[in-house]
């Protein structure tokens, strides 16, 4: 359940980052010249570590359900189950 919620919350703060990156974009960009002062600070470090607790997320949740799979004993039911077919 915790893993979920950490989910739903990274995703989140994506889809804010996106928001406010496209608006400060927006802002920048006007008809007669261009302001990088509008530009949110440091974006490219925001965005960087956005994608790595994106990265590291991804990570647990795949040693988690490796977990899982090793704790129950999935695999290696199914190896029992083949080898008793033969």
């Amino acid at each position: 359940m915790t893993v979920f919620a950490l989910n739903i919350e990274v995703l989140a703060f994506l889809v804010q980052l996106l928001i406010a990156d496209s608006a400060a974009v927006g802002r920048m960009e006007s008809e007669s010249s261009v302001d990088p002062g509008l530009m949110l600070p440091n974006s490219e470090l925001i965005w960087l570590v956005a994608y790595g607790s994106v990265l590291k997320l991804v990570v647990l949740v795949v040693l988690i359900v490796a977990g899982l799979f090793k704790m129950t004993g999935c695999g290696q039911r199914s190896a029992t189950e083949e080898q008793n077919a033969n």
